[in-house]
């Protein structure tokens, strides 16, 4: 089965009055092509205490290069999108029965509750597909990082690169043995810059 990967926004915060936004969960969508291009940038061979430059953000990957890259590296992911999909719908379907056995509401209150769940339910799907194709990527960083034995990562202190770093820190520590990292902020000729330090174990 193949899944459409575009952007939808932010998490719905949905209640008997309304729907809202929550600003700070944003959608995993828009970090993709940072993530898309850390791979094809850190994916190759390194010789030993031989620092590389690439440039990233001068050319954005469309969706469709960023979905057929990811489908490239993991052969699973239609898999992990149709498990987190299923996980998505069944988190609706207990949410719709809440709402419909919500004492505390009057019989307006939950209908229209039961129909801003609803209203949400595709939108709330697209963005669990986009969180299968997100976490794959990092995975798949995180991968191409052990792999390579990289030490430093250093890019613009833009906040997608820290929420991608972030991630990828998340993945490594998990990993059996788990590879710990820091994530540093500094100023280099006026420019503020963040350091992504991977820290091997020998």
């Amino acid at each position: 089965m193949e899944y459409s990967f575009k952007y939808v926004g932010p998490k719905p915060l949905i209640s008997k009055t309304g729907i809202d936004f929550d600003q700070n969960k944003e959608d995993k969508f828009v970090f993709m092509s940072i993530v898309a291009e850390l791979i094809q940038a850190l994916d190759h061979e390194y010789i030993t205490d031989k620092n590389y430059v690439c440039n990233t953000g001068d050319r954005p990957l469309n969706s469709d290069a960023i979905l057929g890259l990811i489908r490239k590296y993991n052969p699973n992911l239609t898999l992990e999108i149709e498990e987190r999909k299923k996980l998505t719908e069944k988190a609706i379907t207990d949410e719709l029965d809440r709402a419909n056995h919500n004492k505390l509401l009057c019989a307006e209150e939950c209908q229209i509750l039961v129909k801003n769940i609803e209203l949400m339910r595709s939108y709330n799907i697209q963005r669990s597909i986009n969180k299968s194709i997100y976490y794959s990527g990092i995975n798949i960083l995180a991968e191409i990082i052990k792999r390579g034995h990289i030490d430093t990562i250093i890019s613009p202190m833009f906040l997608k690169f820290n929420h991608v770093f972030h991630s990828v820190q998340g993945v490594l520590v998990k990993l059996h043995p788990p590879i710990d990292s820091t994530i540093d902020i500094y100023e280099d000729s006026g420019h503020l810059k963040t350091k992504f330090t991977i820290l091997h174990k020998v």
